[in-house]
């Protein structure tokens, strides 16, 4: 019973305590920055900037060499909506050490406020454009901020990175002390996957076709082919298996005959070169010239095959039908392709094997651009 008295005596003394602790909790910097950040997107999504403003000042004034009450982006996406456009210029006046020092602070908790300053701004982007407009800024202010915004608010893709990766070369020739040369070169200038010269792929076809002259007439069959190719020329390495019929009786060894009609298989392989004549978003068209080798088989019986081989000399056609992608192995085509293989079999007359294919192709011929 004593120790009762005395553990009821222990809790009542120290409620007034626990309240202490309680209250101080809801009083450290890192909650009133939490707090301080839900009021401030509360009050952005009202479009109530003047109070945004108020609250982003009252923050920052909580900052100190162990917290951060904003990471950067979320700042200076916030000046923007602000028009603050001198402490702006300020926050983009940084450097490594700048950033570097973040590393050893208290940064924000995950919240809402950095996914809805973007999708606001790009739902809302020409209030942006029109208060950098009427802020009367500085040539070099009003050049690196567009630019900024720019990067800030296009999908992040390799074409829209390259083309900011230009204007802030343009940028820092035109102006190459500027103050905004470090964020310029280290935050909005990123390395991307770009268009190289070079390029190389894969083809699998499936492929069919007919013949004329003493040739065979081909039924159908299967293809692939590597590609190399540089700027608008192209080098395909490649074979196609067809299964055929004879158009003609084959003498073999002297007089036996292998009768017309009767099956027999045959394996193309050539290289042939190709060159872009038209290449846009949606197809390419490429003239063909190049050369074959054909091995021709056909059994005599259950346990002996004939062989016949000839070159053929080809002209022919690619046409590409371009599939969207998103991948830096980007150039994914439906290939419509026709070969025209000439020869005379070493009899003669001359014969072709018109083949037409059709299949997937994938080519990549990007670089990583720093």
């Amino acid at each position: 019973m004593k120790k009762l008295v005395i553990s009821i005596i222990f809790i009542i003394t120290m409620i007034p305590a626990f309240a202490q602790i309680e209250n101080e909790m809801q009083q450290t910097k890192k909650v009133k920055i939490e707090n301080g950040r839900a009021y401030l997107l509360e009050k952005f999504l009202e479009r109530d900037y003047e109070k945004v403003k108020e609250i982003k000042d009252y923050l920052k004034g909580l900052e100190d060499d162990n917290y951060c009450a904003f990471y950067p982006w979320e700042l200076w996406q916030l000046l923007y909506w602000t028009s603050e456009f001198d402490a702006l210029s300020v926050e983009f006046s940084v450097d490594s050490t700048d950033f570097h020092a973040l590393d050893n602070k208290v940064m924000p908790t995950k919240d809402q406020l950095n996914q809805q300053l973007y999708i606001h701004s790009v739902d809302d982007e020409h209030i942006l454009r029109s208060n950098l407009q009427n802020a009367q800024l500085s040539a070099e202010d009003n050049e690196f901020f567009s630019i900024f915004l720019d990067w800030n608010l296009k999908p992040l893709s390799s074409e829209n990175q390259e083309i900011v990766n230009g204007k802030i070369n343009d940028f820092l020739k035109a102006y190459p002390d500027s103050r905004y040369a470090w964020v310029a070169n280290n935050i909005v200038h990123r390395p991307y996957w770009g268009k190289s010269d070079w390029g190389a792929g894969i083809s699998f076809e499936l492929c069919s076709g007919f013949s004329t002259g003493q040739m065979h007439k081909p039924v159908a069959g299967f293809g692939l082919s590597f590609n190399v190719a540089y700027k608008k020329l192209e080098l395909d390495l490649g074979g196609d298996i067809i299964a055929a019929n004879t158009r003609y009786n084959i003498t073999y060894s002297g007089d036996s005959i292998y009768s017309k009609g009767s099956e027999i298989d045959f394996a193309l392989v050539y290289a042939n070169l190709s060159y872009n004549i038209v290449d846009n978003k949606s197809i390419r068209l490429s003239p063909v010239v190049g050369v074959g080798y054909n091995w021709e088989s056909y059994s005599v019986s259950k346990k002996k095959r004939e062989n016949n081989r000839y070159v053929l000399y080809q002209v022919g056609l690619n046409f590409d039908i371009k599939l969207n992608t998103k991948r830096s192995f980007e150039n994914h085509y439906i290939r419509i392709r026709y070969n025209c293989g000439i020869t005379d079999m070493g009899q003669g007359e001359i014969s072709t094997l018109n083949v037409i294919s059709i299949g997937w192709t994938g080519f990549m011929n990007r670089k990583y651009v720093e």
